[in-house]
């Protein structure tokens, strides 16, 4: 199976602003994609079925790992 993933940078209206791997940026249309999108979600692109998904595990990790990088940052010393 093979599959891209994308970081939700924001949503505009009808249309997401997705951000993959490479940085590179993709704007597509709200319907083509999960309903209860939100910014920061993780989505894997499907090639073979041409669907999202919100990948619900990679997306928790992601924020996890953001947290612990901020407390880092502003942990007193």
């Amino acid at each position: 199976m093979s599959c891209k993933f994308y970081t939700v940078d924001r949503i505009e209206g009808d249309f997401a602003v997705l951000y993959d791997d490479d940085d590179n940026k993709s704007d597509v249309g709200i319907s083509g994609l999960p309903e209860n999108l939100k910014e920061g979600d993780i989505l894997r692109f499907d090639e073979e079925t041409g669907d999202y998904i919100i990948d619900k595990e990679k997306t928790d990790q992601v924020k996890s790992d953001i947290e612990e990088r901020f407390k880092k940052l502003f942990k007193k010393k």
